[in-house]
């Protein structure tokens, strides 16, 4: 399958194209027409656990909230910067690049962890109106629902891609990946799955089949930027697999995409599993979170690639 990562003598970008602008359009319809962007969740559903006091649910999800914004802060001030090892577009050689401030925001795994953050921040909110006596509004229960969609979806695919694929890939060809386990990386690709787990076991709120639409369009607006960004922006793709150009372009963007849908599938399933029993559906989460998760000392990949 190497063959699908290299560059042909003409590129498939045009094809590749293509394939995202007509899923980028039936999405669309598909929201536009079947009403699942309705609100189909309760005030109880956003603001109520069954098993925690709604002032501690407000509490941790504030708790939350706050360290996203922390942790999205504290990389974009960082003045050593992050070691990345993207493809250059000119080029289409991949070499180091050392991403700074705002850039830092560029990865899929920022992008996923800012909707985690965004989801975190409206559910805190509402539960605080609730505890105060109020009512939460109809557009912060849709979009509530949405974020939470965007970042079940989203957070599996960065964890597994990150802990299968580039932090072996990039050991095995002599990189130092040390960086994967500095404490905002780990959150970001470790704590993620693991907070939207307990959120998911302990929370109220209920996600559906066809709220899949949610985390493709993400991801397919985060393809559209990563290419103008490599076009117009910073020169790179951070991921080699996302160039359009590559040989496998349109096949691997259907298999993204797929993925996505994959995985928010099994939160779907993990969640149906949680509303059936509560203790069933917390040691699956257990059991899929620690099956994915890595926080093995970098020592043991430098071995591994030396």
């Amino acid at each position: 399958m190497r063959w699908l990562r290299e560059y042909g003598e003409q590129g498939r970008h045009l094809e590749t194209a293509a394939l995202i602008i007509v899923m980028l359009l039936t999405l669309l319809y598909y929201v536009t027409t079947s009403g699942i962007t309705e609100v189909s969740q309760t005030q109880g559903h956003i603001i109520g656990s069954q098993y925690l006091p709604d002032i501690l649910l407000a509490l941790f999800r504030t708790a939350v909230a706050v360290l996203a914004l922390f942790t999205l802060i504290s990389i974009c001030i960082d003045e050593e910067g992050s070691v990345v090892l993207p493809t250059f577009y000119d080029s289409k050689q991949r070499g180091e690049v050392v991403l700074l401030g705002a850039h830092r925001l560029t990865p899929f795994t920022a992008w996923s962890f800012v909707a985690l953050g965004l989801y975190f921040t409206i559910a805190a909110a509402s539960s605080w109106v609730h505890v105060l006596g109020g009512e939460v509004p109809g557009w912060a229960l849709a979009l509530a629902s949405i974020a939470f969609a965007i970042a079940c979806g989203t957070a599996l695919l960065v964890t597994v891609i990150v802990t299968f694929y580039l932090i072996p890939n990039n050991a095995a060809k002599g990189y130092d990946v040390s960086k994967y386990f500095e404490w905002h990386e780990s959150l970001m690709h470790n704590g993620n799955v693991i907070i939207l787990g307990v959120e998911l076991v302990l929370g109220g709120l209920d996600i559906t089949l066809g709220m899949v639409a949610f985390p493709l369009l993400y991801g397919i607006v985060y393809l559209g930027f990563a290419n103008a960004y490599a076009v117009f922006g910073g020169g790179i793709y951070l991921y080699d697999f996302i160039d359009p150009r590559l040989r496998g372009g349109p096949v691997i963007h259907l298999i993204l995409l797929l993925l996505i849908s994959g995985f928010y599938c099994v939160a779907l399933a993990l969640n149906a599993l949680t509303d059936w029993n509560v203790i069933a559906g917390a040691c699956g989460v257990a059991v899929g979170t620690y099956s994915i998760v890595k926080f093995r000392k970098t020592s043991e990949f430098r071995d591994q690639s030396a």
